[in-house]
């Protein structure tokens, strides 16, 4: 466990951006609309974004990361999650719409039998049941 601390602490210091953004994307409640972190997102807000990681700092692998960026670092971040939620929503339409597709083809081929022997006209009302004949 000592190695793996070690190991994050190295990430946090070399690739700080990289590590928040990690953070960020692994935070609960993220995806919901009306959470604070997905409108800092969506508005572009790094001042929002830096207020909400401050609140969460005092974890110990976040101690003393939002000195370490500038105002436009912030933005920048933020422009990086709603670019993600972007991609995201764009890949679910996309997922919803071939669902959609596959299963209007689906009902399409299971309402029509291409096998024309299995398929007998209707008798005619005006003839006799048993004999068939008018």
């Amino acid at each position: 466990m000592n190695e793996l601390q070690h190991l994050a602490a190295w990430v946090r210091e070399q690739y700080p951006e990289g590590y928040l953004l990690t953070w960020l994307l692994n935070q609960p409640g993220l995806w919901w609309c009306d959470g604070e972190l997905y409108q800092a997102a969506l508005s572009r807000d790094g001042a929002r974004l830096k207020r909400y990681v401050q609140k969460h700092e005092q974890q110990e692998m976040l101690q003393g990361m939002t000195s370490r960026f500038s105002d436009e670092s912030w933005g920048a971040l933020a422009a990086s999650l709603a670019a993600i939620f972007a991609v995201y929503q764009k890949e679910l339409t996309q997922l919803q719409e071939r669902r959609y597709h596959r299963s209007a083809k689906a009902r399409t081929n299971s309402d029509w039998s291409p096998d024309v022997s299995v398929q007998k006209p209707l008798p005619d009302p005006s003839t006799d049941p048993i004999t068939g004949v008018d």
